[in-house]
C-alpha cells in the first residue's frame, strides 16, 4: 500500500454490516437511500457509494448537483436525489442526467417546467414539505397552491415528497415528531386531492429508522447511522435497552505518523502562545496534521491520540498543519510510527463522539470537516 503521512481508513466490512443491520429494520417495501452528502460525512463520496453499491443499494442522496453528477458517472441506473438547493442554471444538467432535485416553491417548479419543455422531457422532482424545522420546505398552507402550479405543468412530475424531523434524536418525548409526521401526512393528502401521488414518500432519518418504524413509509434516508455512529446518546441508550436492537460499527479510522520526536526539559513551553509548559522532563512527538486537515483547534491541550496502544495527550495548540503530543510514557517509538487520531489500538479507543464532546460539538461536524483532500483507503 502506498505510504501516506495522514490518511483515512474506511472499513468495507463495517459499512456493509451497518447497511445490512439497518435494512433489517425497514418496513416492507421501504427503499434504502444512502445519504452521502458532505463527502459521505467525511468518509469519501465514491468510496462509500461503491461499497454501498456492492450491498445492492441503488439510491443515493447528496446535497449538491456536482456530487450527483460524479455519482451518475459511476452509477448510470441509480436514483440520485439532490437534497439541497440547486441553482436555476444547473437545472439543465439535472434533467439531462436524470438527477432528481428537491423543490419547495413555485419559482422552482416554474423554472423546472421551462427547462423541461425546452428539451421535450419530464423533470423529476421531490417536493419538500416544511413541518417544523423552519428551513427548506413549502409551508402546509401553501401546498394546495403549489400543487395547482404542478398540475398545470405537463413537464414536471412529483416523484417524491419529503420532510425532515427537527428533534427526533434529541428528545424522548415523541410529541413534536408525531406532530411533524401528521403534518406531512396532511400535505400528502392535499397533493393526492389534486391528483398528485408521489411514488416515494420519505421522512425517516437515522433515528427514525431505528426508533420509529411507522415513519419508514416507502423510502428512508440513512445518514449518520450508516457510518456506524449514533445520532445522539439518547438513541444509543434507547437501543441498548431494547431487545434485538441495532448494532452499529464505526466505519472510519483516522491515522497519521510521527514526523519528529523531541526530548525536552521541564519548563519548556510548547506551541503557539506558549499556552502549555512541560511540568516534567519528557518527550513529545510532532504529528503532520492540524486544523487544516480537520483536527479541530479546540482540541488543543485536551485531545488524545493513540500511539502503540497508549493514550497520548495533545500538548499546546493545534497548528494549521501540525500538532504535538506527549509520548513520554510510550516505549520504543520511532519516527514515522503510526498514530491513531480516531480508531482503536489494543484495548484503547478514541471515538468521534469523544473528540466531539471535547470540542463542544457533535460527531456529524467533526467527521464531515475532515479535509476531503486526505486520501481515503478502503480496507
Amino acid at each position: 500500500m502506498k505510504s501516506y503521512r495522514t490518511w483515512i481508513e474506511i472499513s468495507e466490512r463495517a459499512l456493509s454490516h451497518n447497511i445490512s443491520s439497518l435494512s433489517e429494520l425497514l418496513e416492507k417495501n421501504a427503499r434504502f437511500c444512502a445519504v452521502v452528502k458532505a463527502n459521505a460525512y467525511g468518509h469519501g463520496l465514491l468510496e462509500v457509494a461503491q461499497i454501498a453499491g456492492r450491498c445492492d443499494v441503488n439510491t443515493f442522496a447528496v446535497d449538491q448537483i456536482d456530487d450527483a453528477l460524479i455519482l451518475r458517472e459511476r452509477f448510470p441506473s441509480a436514483l440520485i436525489l439532490v437534497l439541497g438547493y440547486t441553482m436555476f442554471d444547473r437545472f439543465l444538467e439535472a434533467i439531462q442526467n436524470d438527477i432528481h432535485i428537491t423543490l419547495y416553491d413555485k419559482e422552482g417548479v416554474e423554472h423546472a417546467e421551462k427547462v423541461a419543455r425546452g428539451l421535450a422531457k419530464t423533470f423529476k422532482i421531490h417536493l419538500k414539505i416544511e413541518t417544523g424545522t423552519s428551513r427548506q420546505g413549502v409551508m402546509l398552507d401553501d401546498v394546495a397552491d403549489i400543487a395547482r402550479t404542478i398540475v398545470r405543468s405537463n413537464a414536471v412530475t412529483v416523484i417524491g415528497a419529503s420532510t425532515h424531523f427537527a428533534n427526533i434524536e434529541d428528545s424522548g418525548n415523541p410529541q413534536f415528531a408525531t406532530l411533524q409526521f401528521s403534518r406531512f401526512q396532511e400535505a400528502v393528502e392535499i397533493l393526492s386531492s389534486h391528483g398528485i401521488n408521489p411514488e416515494l414518500l420519505h421522512c425517516a432519518c437515522s433515528a427514525a429508522i431505528i426508533l420509529y418504524p411507522e415513519t419508514h413509509l416507502n423510502m428512508v434516508r440513512a445518514g449518520i447511522s450508516m457510518y456506524g455512529l449514533w445520532s445522539s446518546d439518547l438513541v444509543q441508550t434507547t437501543v441498548r435497552n431494547l431487545s434485538g436492537g441495532c448494532d452499529l460499527q464505526p466505519v472510519l479510522s483516522w491515522k497519521t505518523r510521527i514526523a519528529q520526536i523531541k526530548s525536552l526539559p521541564m519548563g519548556t513551553a510548547v506551541g503557539y502562545g506558549l499556552t502549555e509548559v512541560l511540568k516534567r522532563s519528557g518527550r513529545i512527538a510532532v504529528l503532520p496534521v492540524g486544523y487544516y486537515d480537520g483536527y479541530d483547534r479546540s482540541l488543543s491541550s485536551c485531545g488524545e491520540v493513540l500511539v502503540k496502544g497508549y493514550r497520548c495527550k495533545v500538548i499546546g495548540r493545534v497548528c494549521m498543519n501540525m500538532m504535538m503530543v506527549d509520548v513520554s510514557h510510550v516505549p520504543n517509538i520511532q519516527k514515522e510510527d503510526e498514530v491513531i487520531l480516531i480508531g482503536t489500538d489494543g484495548r484503547h479507543r478514541v471515538t468521534a463522539d469523544e473528540l466531539a464532546q471535547k470540542a463542544g460539538t457533535i460527531s456529524y461536524e467533526l467527521i464531515s470537516r475532515i479535509n476531503s483532500q486526505l486520501p481515503r483507503v478502503v480496507i
